[in-house]
């Protein structure tokens, strides 16, 4: 199956999906790690890419669930905080539809952090829900965090 297409994009950040670290695992925190890159390109500005099993299913969802919130209020906040310190992503909806955006990204978190700070518009939200919806529609979240 080609994992085409299994990306999502906040602003200039790219979060492409490869494959699910642990294909055959059995329980909740084996099963749910994915290996990821993830990247910004600011032309001329700044270039990030972080690689490797830093983000989980669980992660995308509770994302997308904060997303989805927002984007039918208007208001709100969004947050992606994986266990892992790689990515952080941080959206929050203004009174007039302003989405005021924060994105860490490092590939070593103990020498370096880049952090990005830019306002998009609450347009954006269906698409990044949309991509989310495909990525979580191939790799579920499965088990509990019992």
């Amino acid at each position: 199956m080609s994992l085409d297409g299994l990306t999502f994009q906040v602003g200039p950040l790219t979060v492409t999906v490869h494959q699910g670290q642990v294909p055959d695992g059995a329980d909740f925190w084996d099963a749910n790690w994915l290996d990821v890159a993830a990247e910004i390109d600011l032309p001329g500005q700044a270039w990030v890419r972080a690689a490797g099993p830093f983000l989980m299913t669980s992660d995308l969802a509770a994302f997308l669930t904060e997303l989805r919130r927002m984007n039918e209020t208007l208001t709100g906040t969004a947050k992606l905080q994986p266990l892992e310190p790689n990515l952080r992503v941080h959206l929050d909806c203004g009174p007039t539809g302003q989405v005021r955006t924060q994105i860490e990204l490092t590939p070593d978190h103990i020498n370096q952090m880049h952090t990005f700070q830019l306002e998009l518009d609450q347009t954006y939200l269906p698409g990044i829900i949309r991509q989310l919806d495909t990525i979580l529609e191939r790799f579920p979240v499965r088990g509990r965090p019992d």
